[in-house]
């Protein structure tokens, strides 16, 4: 029989077929061929590639790129990973849905429409909240930063002047997950994580538990990473800027099925953005996507809105590499230190350097590190101070000031439980945990005063200050309480 005389399968007619075969719900992979033969046709080159065609297209499977295609809904059913809420959500009491499950669920539930589901089956209840977009900008950033503002606009009514004149600190309303009970029945810290597994790619629904943050080790959160990396690698391979992000982290997901290990020892998207070494976030032509990252590549690669900075502590190494030679300072931190030295005109790099890190109080594993660290520190000091705008910074000198005041007080009690030979963990952690929250909230200050884009008027740098005076009063009480702590357990131990 001649190829003229088979039968002619409309786009529709496939589609059917692709529907029906779902409804079975078989689990099983699908090809062309299987879909050729359900419609009763035969097995013509025209016909395998037009049904090809169809089955890539549609969204709701994986493409192996070998002519077999995988259900997501099926793929993810049962999926677990790893959410790890920060300080301040913590100390809140509450958890951002923003990109945290975009890699796993259908990308037409919108995020804070995820069914988040207690180990019984309860539903968490949704509370609305109002803060600065600085606050909120990092747990949504991998939605795709272009689409961010239309993100929030979507989200409430209330937010739709952000997507006209984005301003860093002008305040957003947002829908996140009540987690106050949960946080408090099982001790929540920092480093502490939620085990989540999907229940239904379809719907969103997902169920999670509480994953002590002891429960982890550093080796098995290295070795995840290092094994995410290398399945998005295939992803930029294999389809290079075409997808959006949450795209490019599902189809890691699926590349790495075989290798990337268990999710309890795992890593967040969050730390996997934070401590990655080879992947950064580009913006290429006309969206967001995630890229291997260039050889020496820019210190802020990422094109952000106007108003908006991510440092490189949240996409690079360089926050990294402060922990890992004991430096308790964020990257913000230390460019605000060099911005308080060109603020201040003092321009000696000893004398920077003494303040912010101390003398003989780093920890290097060897000299190359020492060296890749003196040599980041150095450069980025030259960069800023040689082109530093006093007109344009100067009047956020004053704020930026106090709250390095505040930053050495915290530095001096880190000094003090080390010449005592206290340690953090031994410290009431309800404390702690409160002295980290206030912290990051003056860190996102730090972030929003330190862009060189943000020129406010006196009205916002008076809301500003307000702000950090408000925070320095319990900044200051923390120092004192946990000071006298200290000192109790040290006499204690002496005796």
């Amino acid at each position: 029989m001649s190829d003229a005389k088979e039968p002619e399968f409309s786009i529709r007619q496939i589609e059917d077929a692709i529907d029906a075969w779902i409804a079975t719900g078989s689990g099983r992979e699908l090809s062309a061929a299987q879909l050729i033969r359900q419609l009763g046709g035969k097995k013509l080159r025209a016909l395998v590639d037009r049904v090809d065609r169809t089955l890539a297209g549609d969204d709701r499977f994986f493409d192996d790129g070998k002519g077999k295609y995988t259900l997501r809904a099926d793929f993810f059913r049962g999926y677990e990973f790893l959410i790890t809420p920060d300080a301040w959500e913590i100390e809140q009491g509450f958890l951002f849905p923003g990109h945290r499950f975009s890699a796993y669920v259908n990308p037409e539930i919108f995020p804070s429409e995820i069914r988040l589901e207690t180990q019984d089956g309860t539903a968490v209840e949704l509370e609305t909240i109002h803060l600065p977009v600085s606050q909120a900008f990092h747990h949504h950033l991998l939605l795709g930063s272009e689409q961010i503002f239309d993100f929030f606009t979507a989200e409430s009514a209330a937010n739709a002047h952000l997507s006209r004149r984005p301003d860093p600190d002008g305040l957003v309303t947002l829908n996140v997950f009540d987690l106050k009970e949960f946080y408090r029945k099982n001790h929540f810290r920092e480093g502490d994580a939620l085990l989540c597994r999907v229940e239904d790619w379809n719907t969103g629904r997902i169920r999670f538990r509480a994953l002590p943050g002891d429960a982890r080790k550093e080796s098995d959160l290295k070795s995840w990473i290092a094994a995410y990396e290398k399945a998005l690698e295939s992803v930029f391979d294999r389809f290079e800027s075409y997808p959006e992000i949450p795209e490019q982290l599902a189809y890691a997901c699926f590349i790495g099925k075989e290798t990337l290990p268990e999710a309890a020892k795992s890593a967040s998207l969050d730390e996997f953005v934070r401590r990655t070494n080879e992947v950064e976030i580009n913006f290429e032509t006309d969206h967001t996507v995630l890229a291997k990252r260039a050889e020496h590549s820019d210190e802020y690669p990422l094109d952000l809105p106007e108003g908006i900075s991510v440092s490189r502590g949240e996409t690079g190494e360089i926050g990294t590499l402060l922990r890992e030679v004991g430096s308790p300072l964020t990257p913000v931190e230390v460019d605000s230190y060099i911005l308080d030295c060109c603020y201040a005109r003092e321009l000696d790099f000893e004398e920077f350097f003494a303040r912010a890190f101390g003398r003989e109080k780093l920890h290097f594993a060897d000299e190359g590190q020492q060296a890749v660290f003196y040599n980041y520190v150095e450069d980025r000091f030259e960069e800023l101070t040689e082109n530093y705008n006093r007109v344009d910074d100067e009047p956020k000198g004053p704020v930026r000031s106090s709250i390095l005041e505040l930053v050495d007080d915290r530095l001096e009690f880190f000094d003090f439980l080390a010449s005592i030979g206290e340690k953090i963990d031994q410290l009431p952690h309800e404390n702690m945990h409160k002295l980290a929250a206030v912290a990051m909230q003056l860190d996102e200050i730090l972030k929003i005063l330190n862009d060189p884009g943000y020129t406010p008027d006196a009205a916002e740098l008076d809301h500003l200050a307000e702000t950090v005076e408000m925070r320095t009063d319990e900044h200051e009480t923390l120092i004192s309480e946990l000071t006298g702590i200290a000192g109790k357990d040290a006499q204690e131990q002496e005796q």
